[in-house]
């Protein structure tokens, strides 16, 4: 059981670390949002994770709004 968590863990930081650079790097949103969404969504994802990819998805949300 501990290694399935720290596999979940692994993966999960992995993820988010992806979607900041896409985010951040590539400036694409449609992936960030995708990966975002499911890292705040699961229940079986951290829950550092899953707060920072909710607050990751708000800053999405301004920063699609900015543009439109």
């Amino acid at each position: 059981m501990i290694r399935r968590y720290e596999q979940i863990n692994k993966s999960s930081k992995a993820l988010a670390e992806e979607a900041f650079k896409s985010y951040t790097g590539k400036k694409d949103y449609k992936r960030a949002i995708e990966i975002y969404s499911i890292l705040a969504t699961y229940t079986c994802i951290p829950e550092d994770i899953s707060t920072f990819s909710k607050n990751m998805l708000g800053r999405l949300n301004k920063k699609i709004e900015e543009n439109t």
